[in-house]
């Protein structure tokens, strides 16, 4: 399996993919989904509270872009995620928030270029009385934790084989591994059996909850084929260790800098996929 060693783009604007504001919900996820692209810049448009909105943007050139500027707590950054294979002229980027509370909040997206703006305002309402489909967990790691870890900075992957059709999020186990800051740039990266990178997710971990971290993927999820391997590769700093095990897992196995991560057992980071049919 190649190493996929992407850049940890910042954030994003315009030009881009045409999807009109509308919201889904079903099975497999566990919000309403509010999905906006740049045809959507300078709208007004609602969610409930609990909703997720997910941004759709292409970048063009050199991917020198800012943080969202969000204008109340009433919505929450939670990440970016960038598309698979990328285009050479540029990447496209889907960013995703959560509606926490009720208010109204203007979400802004800032190129180099500062005519090149995306600005959208979010009117976040009462939670509604829909309920959807909690995620189906798929594949997991099931032993119990024996305190060791890895740090991040090391290349560290997770094979397994999914046994649905769709991989709509996948959850991994941290552990804080050194003194520092009080959060840390996290990326999860799925791979397929040749190395080829199908995703990439990046979001912000706190220090002080950084045991259950949750990569949500873009667009309802990812297609995949059931009983082939693919690889969950986790990429960060110092601050945080990946827990693995011995054994705990059958139908796949975690590698470290390329090679078996304990070469005479079967090893195991934990792990847990979600998906749904």
């Amino acid at each position: 399996m190649k190493t996929a060693r992407l850049s940890l783009c910042a954030l994003v604007v315009l030009v881009v993919s045409c999807c009109c504001a509308r919201a889904e919900g079903g099975a497999g996820t566990d919000t309403t989904l509010l999905s906006l692209g740049s045809n959507d810049n300078g709208k007004r448009v609602a969610v409930a509270v609990g909703g997720a909105i997910e941004i759709t943007l292409q970048t063009v050139g050199p991917q020198q872009y800012g943080a969202p500027k969000i204008s109340s707590p009433a919505v929450r950054y939670e990440s970016v995620a960038l598309k698979m294979p990328q285009n050479p002229g540029g990447t496209t980027q889907v960013l995703r928030f959560q509606a926490v509370a009720e208010g109204e909040t203007t979400i802004q997206l800032i190129s180099i270029n500062p005519e090149n703006v995306f600005v959208v305002t979010i009117e976040v309402g009462p939670a509604t009385p829909y309920v959807s489909k909690p995620p189906a967990p798929d594949q997991a790691n099931t032993a119990t934790w024996a305190k060791a870890w890895t740090n991040l900075r090391n290349d560290a992957s997770q094979g397994f084989a999914p046994s649905r059709p769709k991989m709509t999020s996948a959850e991994v186990e941290l552990v804080l591994a050194n003194p520092g800051p009080s959060q840390e740039t996290v990326t999860l990266i799925v791979l397929n059996s040749r190395g080829d990178p199908l995703v990439q997710v990046s979001k912000l971990v706190q220090a002080a909850n950084c045991s259950h971290v949750v990569f949500t993927f873009p667009n309802g999820g990812l297609v995949l084929s059931r009983g082939q391997v693919y690889h969950l590769q986790l990429i960060g700093g110092n601050l945080f260790g990946w827990k693995y095990t011995e054994g705990g897992y059958k139908t796949g196995e975690a590698s470290f800098n390329g090679k078996p991560l304990l070469p005479d057992r079967n090893g195991n980071f934990l792990f847990r996929t979600y998906g749904e049919d």
